[in-house]
């Protein structure tokens, strides 16, 4: 927004009180939150999705993940726009991200103390006409800038103001379009600045239409509240279709290009992420109960004001907002929340919710003053909202550090990670395959020519559009948003590598599934390599080549076999962890192999490191046998034999373990 434009909405603010008080204290604070960002600055590492969208497009590949493959992998469109200005115009696309975040961040801080500005909450009329106005007095006024404030205060809205993503922006266009619907509610001409500001939005998310729609119901209500018979003639008179229009023409427009770009009316993550099952269910409402616990005081914040509904002078502004929020919280509840960090689904409409806790506030000022001093009327105001802004710091400082530090962890290990597999790209002189469940940074840094393959489907249609599910995986309750697989979809693909989010434990969904897939079993192997630069080590599973196949092998070749020997292997892996729980860790990993395929030798290199740790090394040396019995190319098995027959001076079979190594695994070594 223009300094006109912050100017003219400041003119709102009339007897009583300083405009450039006013002003001066919202450029004090957006100061202060430009300082509390950068010191918590990082990247979101999904921000690197949008980032290859955007290096494609710039390139001329089109808006592509994969060059060659359409599928819209993501869900900011307008933010991918910008950012491909950003990069054809040279600017560094990290840096530029984050400020523009920021700077969308401090617009939001403005436009919701605008807001707060349009309703006033007025005194009693004795009150009132003692003080011959019905304007808010200088206390009322300042009391407008509790929700900036608060919003300051709130460790998840500095995360994602910093994050490199569209979140800020999309909140900015949102927090607009209800600002200029309530400002212009009584004119008769055409209102474009509403509709525009949501078409903004919705170009920057999906979610703007649903903003939209419940705008749209709200006017469509009190048009009929207010105008009895002639309601709905006022509602679709020819000035407000030419004001929906604004909206609706673009975004028809928009779809019918998606389908024709992409093949389908919604985005890929869409149908990907979304569900309609007590299990997205389940996630939705520990989501919520999450978010309740965090900012909303366990709900006094969001119900205490239920009690402005009293008063029918703000009943129009009132029920608007409080119609958005209850919708917005029971469409985040229902479609399962967000598999990202620091409650992103429900910041636009945080705002809204803090405008109403400090109209709540102001009325209970102004209940308050008719029995005690204006003075402390207005001290208990202070010292209630910080009690709840240091409730905030207190109880969310911990998790917001430790978020950012395993973020901003993620993103350096996916640098790093992904300039290996574009170094092993151009080792084997053609585009080369790689499938992945964590895709943001590794895919950016892996370059153009490495084919991503997105196992969760976000931006993988045959994934999100014709999942294959495995019973024994599917019926889990894991801590993963995304259910859809298709283990063999994504090994038809014959992938170079495949890169767990976890090392060598598969976590996912997707990831577990693919243990239950005979050419998974048959041909991969974990692949260890160290980044000297770095100083970091990290893990793939690498394909081998037909020659290292065992041509007499059958799969699953075990009477025992069940699928569900790799949840088996999991449990194990997590308890190993904790050495009170290894005879269990021990007990789970001999039931792993019990039931899982003939070749699969992976538990007793983990068994072997126990009995190591424990210092039993000839039963250690007996797992590690039994584990390269099973599948020669368990590296790890090998370099721990090579130690241990060092050793005992065995230099023959120290040999042969390391040419072992040096077959599969030469770059553990280095």
């Amino acid at each position: 927004m223009s300094k006109k434009s912050v100017k003219q909405n400041l003119q709102t603010v009339k007897p009583g009180i300083s405009n450039k008080l006013i002003f001066g204290f919202l450029i004090v604070l957006s100061i202060a939150f430009v300082f509390i960002c950068t010191d918590n600055r990082f990247i979101q590492d999904d921000a690197y999705i949008s980032f290859r969208y955007v290096q494609n497009f710039v390139d001329g590949n089109g808006l592509v993940f994969n060059i060659g493959e359409r599928v819209e992998g993501y869900t900011n469109l307008l933010w991918v726009l910008i950012l491909s200005v950003v990069v054809f115009l040279k600017f560094q696309i990290e840096t530029t991200s984050q400020n523009l975040s920021l700077l969308f961040g401090i617009l939001v801080l403005f436009v919701t103390y605008f807001i707060s500005d349009l309703i006033n909450v007025k005194d009693d009329p004795k009150q009132i006409r003692k003080a011959k106005t019905d304007e808010p007095g200088t206390t009322e006024k300042l009391f407008n800038l509790i929700p900036p404030v608060m919003l300051v205060c709130t460790g998840s809205f500095v995360f994602w103001s910093i994050s490199g993503m569209e979140t800020t922006m999309f909140i900015s266009f949102c927090l607009l379009g209800i600002y200029f619907y309530l400002k212009d509610r009584h004119s008769t001409s055409v209102n474009y600045k509403f509709p525009l500001f949501i078409l903004l939005a919705t170009l920057t998310r999906p979610e703007g239409m649903y903003f939209f729609g419940l705008i749209m119901i709200h006017k469509l209500f009190f048009a009929i509240k207010e105008n009895k018979a002639s309601g709905l003639k006022e509602f679709f008179s020819k000035n407000n279709l030419i004001s929906y229009s604004i909206f609706i023409i673009p975004v028809i427009f928009y779809f019918i290009i998606r389908y024709s770009y992409y093949g389908y009316l919604f985005p890929n993550t869409y149908y990907a992420k979304t569900g309609l099952s007590s299990a997205y269910l389940n996630a939705g409402i520990e989501y919520f109960t999450k978010f309740l616990k965090s900012y909303l005081v366990y709900g006094i914040v969001l119900v205490a004001p239920l009690y402005l509904f009293k008063k029918k002078e703000n009943i129009f502004e009132i029920s608007l907002l409080y119609l958005l929020i209850i919708s917005f919280l029971l469409y985040v509840i229902l479609v399962g929340g967000d598999v990202l960090k620091q409650n992103r689904f429900f910041l636009p409409v945080l705002p809204l919710i803090y405008i109403l806790f400090a109209k709540f506030l102001t009325q209970m000022y102004n209940v308050l003053r008719n029995k005690m001093s204006g003075g402390l009327s207005a001290a208990a105001v202070v010292i209630t909202v910080s009690a709840v802004c240091i409730f905030y710091y207190n109880s969310q400082k911990e998790n917001l550090e430790s978020d950012i530090q395993t973020e901003n962890g993620l993103v350096s290990k996916m640098k790093s990670t992904g300039a290996w597999f574009k170094n092993k790209q151009l080792e084997l002189g053609r585009p080369m395959n790689l499938a992945a469940t964590t895709i943001g940074a590794v895919s950016f840094f892996a370059g153009p020519k490495v084919n991503v393959i997105d196992m969760l489907g976000l931006t993988d249609k045959e994934v999100a559009h014709n999942p294959k599910y495995v019973k024994e995986i599917s019926e889990l309750t894991l801590g993963w948003k995304e259910r859809k697989y298709n283990a063999d979809y994504i090994m038809s693909r014959q992938p170079d590598f495949i890169y767990f989010s976890t090392g060598v434990k598969p976590s996912a969904y997707a990831e577990r599934a693919l243990f239950t897939n005979e050419e998974f079993v048959k041909y991969y192997y974990p692949y260890y390599f160290t980044d000297r630069s770095a100083q970091s080590t990290d893990v793939v599973y690498k394909r081998k080549s037909d020659d290292e196949v065992s041509a007499d092998w059958n799969y699953p070749g075990n009477p025992n076999y069940s699928p569900s020997y790799i949840n088996l292997f999991n449990d194990a892996m997590n308890s190993s962890r904790d050495k009170s729980r290894i005879p269990t860790a021990l007990n789970e990993f001999q039931k792993s192999l019990d039931t899982g395929p003939a070749n699969f030798g992976l538990p007793y290199l983990y068994m072997g490191d126990i009995y190591l740790q424990q210092g039993k090394k000839d039963i250690a040396m007996e797992n590690y046998k039994k584990a390269i019995e099973r599948d020669e190319s368990i590296v790890l098995a090998h370099y721990q034999l090579y130690q241990l027959y060092s050793q005992q001076g065995d230099t023959a079979n120290a040999k042969s373990s390391m040419d072992k190594i040096l077959k599969y695994d030469p770059e553990i070594m280095r």
